[in-house]
């Protein structure tokens, strides 16, 4: 159709054929957005089939292959795609595999792009070498105006102070997000220097954001110090922003209490805000009350510890609006994780959504040292098998293994609790951890969609899945979604267990939507 312009297809299992079918009926020829992330199969050869459909394609601005398990190797058909795509202005390939390796490899179609105003590469491999790559881009580029490299903790203070060198020259650039790079105060002389260089009108304003790192408030005044009173330059670290020659702190209170007493609002937005415990004392006040009327926090990718979250774990206890709360890649530990589920099951029964990912909480990850092994499980089974409200737990990349396991699959055959959707990806689950997880899924009849992406299981545990959601097919209370990407056994193992055990495809969406 040539009236259709924009194409969402996230978590749809795009693959090569699939490419060739749209690469045959020419159906990218007019497409100006295309979101396809969330799709492991879109391997290099897929990528250069959705190149060859998007050969006769001259309106494409907005390309977003973000956490499709991309790795350096895919990095060569990336770069023939998006050389294709010279009306390119916004590139998304977040939360991929991709190193300075694979980034080089693409680094020179990515400088002759004319149009590129937004490039996002959080949460890949990138080192201190792929610093070097991302400045050279930078200087090169007439159009970049924002550079997202969140969350690639090995880039450190070297990878970082490549960027902000070329940042001192670019005019075009308006925001670089560095938070969780790794960063402490050795990042200051390169701060120092951005902000004295990069002055005058030929400049546009810049925001630099380096949340979640080391940096103390006394570096941030040395930078301060040397900024001139007239500057375009804002940078925010945790609670405080330097600007025009002053640190500032943050004000989240005047910011909250507006949210609250707008009508009808109903999500705070505090994601990569800085957000540290101490200030939790400040904005949990300000959400008391049934009057507030908030059903969604949002407090992702901030500084908090198990401090901050069991005083968010308080304002649950007497809280009946919140319905989910994200919390999710911070440094919560299991003492964050047992206030949760002590309110969870004793008190609170408004709360549906709790995403706890990418928190050191269980295993040698755990950052506490106040709670043994035997009482960080016994509350995981608690609160899989006695919240009475929870539909949506997310407990990805906490450093979970077979054990834990064990226990979530305990508390599933009792049938007694609420959850509908766990996720549980990125963690160290093995065979043995995934067959036992099975039985308990195969016994529970409430819950409907997991997440099992990025584990180690291999050929046995995949079986074991495959043989559960057979059985509750057979049973009448059919799983909904099962994600089973990126583990040692190929996914196509899990399609194929399940067509041997006479299983229809029809009874479930696999795949559909990946929820942690």
């Amino acid at each position: 159709s040539q009236h259709v312009t924009k194409i969402y297809m996230n978590s749809t299992g795009l693959n090569n054929e699939q490419m060739g079918i749209l690469n045959a009926h020419r159906g990218l020829d007019h497409i100006s957005r295309l979101q396809i992330p969330y799709n492991p199969c879109l391997n290099g050869n897929a990528l250069l089939t959705l190149t060859k459909a998007l050969e006769k394609n001259s309106d494409l601005y907005f390309l977003d292959i973000g956490n499709c398990n991309l790795t350096d190797d895919d990095c060569t058909a990336l770069a023939c795609l998006a050389d294709t795509s010279t009306s390119l202005q916004f590139l998304l390939l977040y939360s991929n595999k991709i190193s300075s390796v694979g980034l080089k490899i693409m680094q020179t179609t990515l400088q002759r792009l004319p149009c590129l105003k937004y490039l996002q590469l959080k949460q890949n491999r990138l080192d201190a070498s792929a610093g070097v790559v991302i400045g050279e881009i930078i200087a090169s580029s007439h159009s970049l105006e924002e550079v997202d490299l969140a969350r690639n903790r090995l880039l450190k203070n070297d990878g970082c102070a490549s960027v902000l060198k070329a940042a001192e020259s670019s005019t075009s650039l308006k925001r670089i997000v560095l938070n969780k790079t790794g960063v402490d105060d050795g990042l200051m002389p390169h701060l120092t220097s951005l902000v004295r260089k990069r002055s005058g009108e030929a400049f546009s304003p810049l925001l630099v954001l380096i949340h979640g790192t080391c940096i103390t408030r006394p570096a941030l005044l040395q930078v301060a110090s040397a900024m001139p009173t007239d500057s375009s330059i804002t940078i925010q670290s945790g609670l405080y922003m330097v600007e025009k020659g002053h640190v500032l702190q943050r004000d989240f209170d005047g910011e909250i209490s507006r949210l609250a007493a707008e009508q009808g609002v109903e999500e705070v937005n505090l994601d990569e805000h800085g957000v540290e415990d101490e200030h939790v004392e400040r904005i949990v006040p300000l959400l008391e009350g049934d009057r507030c009327g908030i059903k969604l926090l949002k407090v992702r990718s901030n500084s908090l510890h198990s401090r901050g979250a069991s005083l968010f774990a308080n304002f649950l206890s007497t809280n009946s609006t919140l319905q989910a709360i994200d919390l999710s890649e911070n440094a919560i530990g299991s003492g964050g994780f047992i206030s949760m589920v002590t309110v969870l099951v004793k008190s609170n029964r408004s709360l549906q959504w709790l995403d706890l990912s990418w928190n050191p909480i269980f295993g040698s990850s755990d950052v506490d040292s106040t709670a043994s092994s035997i009482e960080k499980q016994d509350n995981l089974g608690l609160v899989v098998s006695r919240s009475r409200g929870l539909k949506f737990l997310g407990l990805g990349c906490t450093g979970m293994g077979d054990a834990e396991c064990a226990v979530i699959s305990d508390a599933l055959s009792t049938n007694t609790g609420s959850l509908t959707m766990i996720g549980l990806s990125r963690n160290a689950i093995g065979d043995k951890g995934a067959t036992i997880l099975s039985r308990g899924i195969e016994r529970n009849t409430i819950l409907h969609s997991l997440t099992l992406t990025e584990n180690g299981i291999g050929e046995e545990g995949t079986a074991a899945i495959a043989r559960c959601v057979k059985s509750r097919e057979q049973s009448g209370s059919p799983l909904r979604c099962v994600w089973m990407s990126g583990n040692k056994a190929d996914s196509s193992l899990f399609y194929g267990c399940m067509v041997d055990a006479g299983f229809s495809i029809a009874g479930i969406l696999l795949a559909m939507k990946m929820y942690c």
